[in-house]
C-alpha cells in the first residue's frame, strides 16, 4: 500500500485498522454499535497472530464517540451480541470481466458473552476471518480506528472503507446496482433522489467534516436513469491536522488518565482516585475533557487538570457522601468548569 498518504502511518498497532479488501466489498447489515464493536477488536489484534484471542470491547467506549450512553444501552446487550454471533459479512466473488460468479457468507463471531455489571462485551472471531484479517500481505486497507470511530452513520462508515480502500488511486466506480449492494440498501430508497439525499450527501458531508478523506462524486447516467458512481477522493488536510493534535492529545491526556488512576483500589473516592467503571459509571474528568475544543487540548497542563479533577471529586464527596456516583461525578465536571472558567 505505498501509495497511501496517510495518518495510519506510524500509528501505533493498536490504533490501526487492517482489513481484506475483500471483506471491505462485503455485503452486511450491523449497525452504527455492531460495526464500532467489530473494528474495534480488529484494531486489536497483532498482525503476527495465528489464530484469535478472546477479546473484549466496553460498551460505552464503541456506543457514542463523545462518550454520550444512552440509559438503556445496557438492556440492549443481549441484542447486540445476538446480532454479533448470527449475523454475516457477504463476500461475492467475480471474474476477470467482473461478473459475479457467487458468493460467500461468513459468520463473523464464534462466540460473544457478556458479564452483568461490567460494561463489557467479550467475543472471539470466526477462525473462518481469518484469511481477512491475520497476516495480510497484500489487497489489504489501513485505517485509525479512531478515525472511524468519529463517524455516527453507519453508511458513512461503509463508504469510508470503500474509498480507503482505494485512496491511493484517488477514486473509484461503482455501479449503482454494485453500491446498493455493498450497502444492503437494495430494497432501501428506491427513488434514487431519495438515496443521494439521505445516504450518500449524507456521507459526504460526515467525512468532509470528520474524517481525513473525503469525496466528491459524479453520476454517470443514460436516458436520464442513474447507472453508477464514480467517486473522487481528496486528502482532507484540515482534518488530518485536527487529527494528528487530537492524537499527541490523547498521549497526553493518558498521562493525566494514569495519574487520577493511581490510587490504591481500597482509596475512598474522597482521595481523589479515578472511579472504577461500571455499567452507568461516569466519570467527571473524561466529560470535562470531551467539553474541550481541540486547540485547549492542544494545550492542556496534565498536573493542572489531575488537580482540577481531584480537587473537585474530594469536595463533592465529602460534601454528598451518601449520593451515588453518577451525581458526585456530574458535579465533579460543574466545578471543573468553574474553576477552569475562572482561570
Amino acid at each position: 500500500m505505498p501509495g497511501q498518504q496517510s495518518l495510519e502511518f506510524g500509528a501505533t498497532e493498536e490504533k490501526v485498522v487492517a482489513k481484506a479488501n475483500e471483506l471491505i466489498r462485503g455485503r452486511h447489515e450491523f449497525s452504527t454499535v455492531e460495526q464500532r464493536i467489530f473494528v474495534s477488536m480488529v484494531a486489536q489484534l497483532s498482525r503476527d497472530m495465528d489464530d484469535f484471542p478472546m477479546q473484549e470491547v466496553r460498551i460505552e467506549e464503541v456506543w457514542d464517540v463523545a462518550g454520550a450512553c444512552p440509559n438503556n444501552i445496557y438492556s440492549r446487550i443481549d441484542d447486540i451480541t445476538d446480532n454479533l454471533v448470527e449475523k454475516t459479512i457477504e463476500v461475492r466473488r467475480r471474474n476477470e470481466e467482473g461478473r459475479e460468479t457467487g458468493f460467500t457468507k461468513y459468520p463473523l463471531f464464534k462466540i460473544c458473552e457478556h458479564e452483568r455489571g461490567s460494561g463489557v462485551i467479550r467475543a472471539k472471531f470466526n477462525e473462518e476471518m481469518s484469511e481477512f484479517l491475520l497476516d495480510l500481505k497484500e489487497r489489504f486497507t489501513l485505517y485509525l480506528v479512531t478515525v472511524f470511530l468519529r463517524l455516527r452513520s453507519k453508511y458513512s462508515t461503509q463508504i469510508y472503507e470503500m474509498l480507503k480502500m482505494r485512496q491511493d488511486l484517488r477514486k473509484e466506480r461503482v455501479t449503482l446496482q454494485e453500491f446498493r449492494e455493498r450497502l444492503a440498501l437494495e430494497d432501501k430508497y428506491p427513488r434514487f433522489s431519495n438515496l443521494k439525499r439521505r445516504v450518500i450527501e449524507k456521507a459526504r458531508e460526515e467525512l468532509k467534516e470528520k474524517a481525513d478523506i473525503y469525496f466528491t462524486y459524479h453520476v454517470e447516467r443514460q436516458n436520464n436513469s442513474p447507472q453508477a458512481i464514480e467517486f473522487f477522493i481528496h486528502d482532507n488536510e484540515e482534518v488530518i491536522e485536527e487529527i494528528k493534535s487530537q492524537e499527541d492529545s490523547l498521549s497526553h491526556l493518558e498521562e493525566i488518565d494514569q495519574g487520577t488512576s493511581s490510587q490504591p483500589e481500597s482509596s475512598n473516592s474522597s482521595q481523589g482516585n479515578h472511579p472504577e467503571r461500571g455499567p452507568d459509571a461516569v466519570n467527571g474528568l473524561d466529560l470535562f475533557l470531551e467539553n474541550r475544543s481541540q486547540a485547549e487540548l492542544a494545550s492542556l497542563n496534565k498536573d493542572r487538570i489531575r488537580d482540577l479533577y481531584e480537587e473537585a471529586r474530594t469536595q463533592v464527596s465529602e460534601a454528598h457522601p451518601d449520593q451515588p456516583h453518577t451525581y458526585i461525578e456530574s458535579r465533579v465536571v460543574t466545578l471543573m468548569e468553574e474553576a477552569w472558567d475562572n482561570g
